[in-house]
């Protein structure tokens, strides 16, 4: 009787869960009912942390457009990657316009460093709202600041210079080399992580010059604006003399230009009511007060030319990146299209198939009892070398990038891996007598999916801690206390050299994607 109770709570519990599987199938087939865009609040996201001229571009849009629409803004910070965080926030949302990218002309360089014309493509580059010129900054208090002495002495002492500004590869590296080119003078970049840090370098003698924005120079009398790219002199700095007023033409519409995408595929009629919106913002009386104080021109760009200029952009960075060996040639640039997309998990399937084989033709042959460690050490090579092509794909912008430590631990696991594959087939007695453990590889297998999966969920951190400390416990380590201290560490490390120092962006989760 007990069973037959049993079996129908079993049938009425299966029917449950297929009419709740159902109901969430038609929820999720029927789209919501919406009003008029917007219906919620829009988040402009934000590819820097706060303070930056874009957050409070971000921001000061927000507080003017409220004068015009009655919708709130969130301003959401995503910093990391030089954009590519903040990217990937806005393409992996629905194309419905609540997701607003704030974007600058810098953006389009470490595009081209690490995705090419996909991540460009990605994106409808919706308005151009202001265009920044940009400048020559110098020590003032220094005897070499004035920019024809910079010239003759660049000239009289090829390379020796010292040129410092935020990032290798940014707008401002890219604009240095283009005024080199012109005056034909060789000099060295020095990037820095901030254009304040840059800056406080130049005051500390480090550098003879800055590249940035004439904003960069206001509240500090020792800074010293040589020249400015662009037509004619400033209203905000009339003292300050163009490249053509200096003698050298060509360099009058070098400038930083800041503004906003949307996801491609957005609907039209969203688009048309964001090209209203900045239309009215960009003729506002505070916004152009705002502004102008920096010497920033007020230049609304609309869709179409907006996104002209964007691919035009592209083709100059490419091409300055390449001939200062920023980006890689053409056949690193080839493997590293292998790293990405499809292709790398074709690439993936292939070589699990090549491991799957071999692991086989040891168990078929007379070394069966040592098939488990075998298979232990290729999973591990096989992992060692995934980690690397996917490594290619990293950016290359300096000497110690974002790949260089991923790759340090790999080029240590692959001879280690292979020592240990030598030992395996040297000893093959000793590995006899403690026969084939074939279930540590699947469990462990088990592990790491269980993990990836956990990765997406909760984030890069907690499944990485969660991992180390299960992983250190099945390998038989019972100290809690230790196992806490050793995955903490690990998790320490990965965020201050690969988050924090290295730009590496790390996934944070679904959960805390939508809490943040």
């Amino acid at each position: 009787m007990a069973k037959i109770f049993a079996e129908k709570r079993v049938k009425i519990t299966l029917k449950g869960i297929g009419l709740i599987l159902i109901l969430l199938g038609i929820l999720a087939i029927v789209p919501s009912a919406h009003g008029a865009f917007p219906d919620k609040p829009i988040k402009i996201v934000v590819y820097t942390g706060p303070g930056g001229l874009i957050d409070i571009s971000a921001r000061k849009f927000a507080g003017i457009a409220s004068k015009y629409v009655d919708v709130n803004f969130v301003v959401e910070n995503k910093p990391g990657a030089g954009g590519i965080v903040a990217l990937k926030k806005v393409i992996q949302a629905p194309a419905d316009g609540y997701n607003l990218y704030a974007c600058t002309k810098s953006n389009i360089a470490k595009f081209v460093q690490v995705g090419g014309s996909d991540y460009i493509d990605a994106l409808s580059w919706t308005a151009m709202l202001m265009a920044d010129p940009e400048c020559i900054i110098t020590h003032g208090t220094q005897d070499l600041h004035q920019w024809p002495d910079i010239v003759a002495n660049a000239l009289q002492n090829p390379g020796e210079q010292n040129w410092v500004g935020p990032a290798a590869g940014g707008l401002d590296h890219v604009t240095a080399l283009k005024i080199w080119d012109a005056y034909g003078m060789e000099a060295k970049w020095i990037p820095f992580k901030s254009g304040g840090k840059a800056l406080a370098a130049l005051l500390g003698e480090q550098g003879v010059a800055y590249v940035g924005n004439p904003r960069d120079a206001l509240g500090n009398g020792d800074l010293y604006i040589a020249a400015v790219s662009s037509a004619e002199r400033l209203p905000a700095f009339p003292d300050v003399p163009t490249f053509t007023e200096l003698g050298m033409s060509g360099l009058e519409n070098e400038y930083m230009w800041r503004g906003f995408a949307l996801k491609k595929g957005t609907p039209p009629e969203v688009v048309k009511w964001y090209d209203a919106l900045f239309k009215q913002v960009t003729a506002d009386p505070d916004w152009i007060s705002f502004w102008s104080k920096g010497g920033i021109d007020i230049k609304y760009v609309a869709e179409e030319a907006f996104t002209a200029q964007v691919y035009e952009d592209a083709k100059v960075f490419e091409y300055y990146l390449r001939k200062s060996n920023i980006i890689q040639d053409e056949a690193v640039g080839f493997l590293a299209k292998i790293a990405s997309g499809s292709s790398f998990s074709i690439l993936s399937l292939i070589l699990v198939m090549i491991w799957l084989s071999a692991s086989y033709g040891v168990f078929k042959s007379s070394h069966k009892a040592i098939v488990g460690r075998v298979m232990i050490i290729g999973f591990f090579l096989l992992v060692s070398i995934l980690f690397l092509v996917q490594s290619l794909n990293f950016p290359s912008s300096s000497d110690v990038g974002p790949a260089a430590v991923p790759r340090l631990w790999i080029f240590a696991l692959i001879p280690l891996n292979l020592l240990l594959l030598y030992r395996t087939f040297r000893n093959e007695a000793e590995v006899s007598d403690s026969g084939p453990r074939v279930d540590i590889v699947f469990n462990f297998i088990g592990f790491l999916v269980v993990y990836l999966i956990l990765m997406q969920v909760l984030g890069y951190f907690l499944s990485t801690f969660g991992f180390v400390a299960v992983g250190l416990y099945y390998l038989g380590y019972r100290k809690w206390k230790n196992i806490l201290i050793i995955s903490g560490s690990w998790i320490l490390f990965s965020y201050i050299i690969f988050y924090k120092t290295l730009y590496v962006p790390l996934p944070l989760g679904s959960i805390f994607e939508s809490l943040f």
